[in-house]
């Protein structure tokens, strides 16, 4: 593809995204302080000079050690892909398909990581980010950031030989420039699903380039999909990623797990006027916040305070895992937990018009709803269950 190409197909893709969230972006940026220009001045040298410093390392084994690369497996990840567990950092997207033999990669160009899993990160966005203050400025902003990512990531993937190299997003600068390389046949690039896939806009048109090598999937609808939209031009290899096996029994009382999603700043509208009207009185909130929502807890436990007397906060390295309940019902705007709780037989409710676009080939009224009254549709299956007793 040529460089026009490959910007067009990135902005397509950022607009096809932006369209299904229905989302519209304004500069919200507010005027910095000197202070605060300060901050942000040695914030950014401190990125740049440790990413620097972890490419130089880098380099020399990538030279000079070879053997420190044999049967390992390069991950490139960032913080909100991981959990943090008792203060270590540890990694959430590949932990159930292989866990030994890794090198990670932050590819994060405003901050760097130390460890993940209690090893070294080598951090590159810092040098990314300047590097592509170096490119042509004929060339858009996006477009000099990819050159510059794909620069940085060609060097490191011409010396290597038969290595496994994850993208945990495809469709970000970083992914393409991976997919993209000059030095893809001397790996073996894969895709590790981290959200949803089905009807999602950035897997829903057909690549126009081998995107990866290998897909590691939720489930085998997502395979079938991924054939017909966007792997229909090439066939990569699949696996299924494994689910936790967890033993669970039915508790007694009304469980409600919300999963929460970055775009509402607080609970959905509709989950909210749910803890308001609530007449439910052995209900049990659960509440998973999104990764990048962590440091919001206080938002969400100031609204559960006033209308809920009876929740806790899910803060596990894994839900699925943690959860022993059986009689669980998930609730969430449109967080690819819906996708995980449906495949793992839990009763699932989006309540946001995205997630009933995105989740419509789950959506049957039996065991996954869309709803913009949860009391009326929660006391609409709880009635069902009754009844078939």
């Amino acid at each position: 593809m040529t460089l026009v190409e490959i910007e067009k197909y990135i902005i397509d893709l950022e607009a096809r995204e932006m369209d299904f969230k229905n989302q519209k972006y304004t500069d919200t940026k507010s005027k910095k302080n000197i202070c605060d220009k300060l901050k942000n001045y040695f914030s950014n040298t401190q990125v740049v000079c440790k990413s620097i410093i972890d490419y130089s390392v880098l380099m020399y084994l990538l030279y000079m050690k070879k053997s420190y690369f044999n049967n390992k497996r390069i991950v490139y990840t960032a913080k909100n892909l991981c959990t943090v567990n008792n203060g270590v950092l540890e990694d959430r997207i590949v932990k159930p398909i292989f866990h030994n033999n890794i090198i990670f990669v932050s590819h994060a160009k405003d901050y760097t990581i130390d460890k993940i899993n209690n090893q070294r990160v080598f951090n590159i966005g810092g040098i990314i980010k300047l590097y592509s203050r170096l490119i042509d400025k004929k060339h858009s902003l996006k477009m000099r950031l990819f050159l510059s990512y794909r620069t940085i990531n060609d060097s490191i993937l011409k010396q290597l030989n038969g290595n496994e190299v994850y993208s945990l997003c495809y469709y970000d600068l970083n992914g393409l420039s991976l997919a993209l390389s000059s030095y893809r046949k001397q790996i073996k690039f894969g895709e590790v699903q981290h959200g949803s896939i089905i009807n999602y806009p950035p897997y829903a048109e057909p690549a126009p380039f081998i995107l990866a090598d290998i897909f590691y999937v939720k489930n085998k609808e997502t395979i079938e999909y991924l054939k017909y939209n966007l792997c229909k031009n090439f066939k990569p290899e699949y696996q299924l990623i494994p689910y936790p096996k967890v033993k669970r029994q039915e508790l007694d009382g009304v469980y409600v797990f919300y999963a929460s999603t970055v775009e509402f700043n607080g609970f959905h509208p509709v989950f909210e006027n749910f803890l308001k009207t609530n007449s439910i009185n052995d209900l049990h909130i659960i509440v998973r916040l999104h990764p990048r929502e962590k440091e919001k807890e206080s938002i969400f436990r100031t609204v559960l305070e006033k209308y809920s007397s009876n929740f806790e906060f899910d803060n596990s390295k894994n839900w699925l895992e943690n959860n022993k309940i059986k009689n669980l019902i998930v609730v969430s705007p449109w967080s690819s937990s819906i996708e995980d709780s449906y495949d793992n037989d839990f009763i699932t409710i989006t309540i946001d018009p995205v997630g009933k676009e995105r989740y419509s080939h789950l959506i049957d009224d039996k065991q996954c709803y869309y709803s913009d009254d949860l009391i009326k549709t929660i006391e609409n299956i709880l009635e069902k269950k009754r009844t078939s007793i």
